[in-house]
């Protein structure tokens, strides 16, 4: 079985959904649907060690719509919120809740050898970031990322890698950031995919308090498989196994996503 069709859209962030290397067909309309609730009781300190205490709860909402321009163009809006309470040895609980827009476009670059593509994406400000600083309403940011997508061979099983990098230039008192993302998807048969993620984010020196230096790595595990029509599930959880002056979250995640 071939999974080429369906890749693109199931390479889902679990805290901001992005689409692999793939772009739609002509006139080809995408929407995916994701919920992530996570939570942490620790945070990494500056040294890398999970030793501060934290009370920390996060629900996150996104609408990851993309439209096929043409076969090489592929568009992008996302409308997506969080809500967030945090709490900690010696101060008051905090809460945070927003709304953030996020629009822009993917194009193919080459299709020959895997496929390479180019994404430009800009967010307005929110509460989309709250995995370094819970108390502050980040500013808008901008980014450009390259993708490169290819099909591979497991025993037999069809697979596909994905790995992704960018640059994102952000306002608001954060630091510029450069994330960098692998997903690995293998059929593992019952018309089920399993999909194996690790997101990272490192910021390129300090900003304006609170927000400092930090880093944060994200492992995820999920399964996705047809439920009716096109629409198909995507349920799975994460780890953040390693950072810096980032929070120690875990969560679950659950996409619906459809193709018309």
């Amino acid at each position: 079985m071939r999974i080429a069709a369906i890749i693109a859209i199931l390479f889902i962030v679990p805290t901001a959904a992005h689409a692999g290397a793939w772009t739609l067909p002509e006139d080809a309309w995408q929407i995916i649907s994701m919920s992530t609730i996570s939570d942490a009781s620790k945070s990494y300190d500056a040294h890398g060690n999970p030793t501060e205490a934290v009370t920390f709860r996060k629900t996150f909402a996104s609408l990851y719509t993309e439209y096929g321009w043409n076969d090489w163009l592929t568009l992008i809006a996302i409308p997506e919120y969080a809500d967030a309470v945090s709490g900690g040895p010696g101060r008051m609980t905090d809460k945070a809740r927003d709304f953030a827009f996020s629009g822009g476009a993917r194009v193919r670059l080459l299709d020959d050898t895997g496929v390479l593509s180019v994404e430009a994406l800009a967010r307005s400000a929110g509460a989309f970031e709250l995995d370094t600083s819970y108390r502050e309403k980040p500013g808008e940011d901008f980014e450009l990322r390259v993708l490169y997508g290819t099909h591979f061979d497991l025993f037999g099983r069809d697979g596909c890698l994905d790995i992704q990098i960018a640059q994102r230039w952000a306002t608001g008192g954060r630091p510029d950031e450069t994330p960098v993302d692998i997903s690995a998807m293998v059929d593992i048969g019952w018309k089920t995919q399993v999909l194996l993620q690790s997101f990272n984010v490192v910021s390129e020196g300090s900003g304006d308090p609170p927000f400092g230096y930090y880093r944060y790595h994200k492992l995820a595990l999920s399964f996705v498989r047809p439920v009716w029509g096109k629409t198909s599930l995507q349920l799975g959880g994460f780890v953040s196994p390693a950072g810096q002056n980032a929070l120690k979250e875990q969560g679950i995640f659950l996409s619906l996503w459809t193709k018309f």
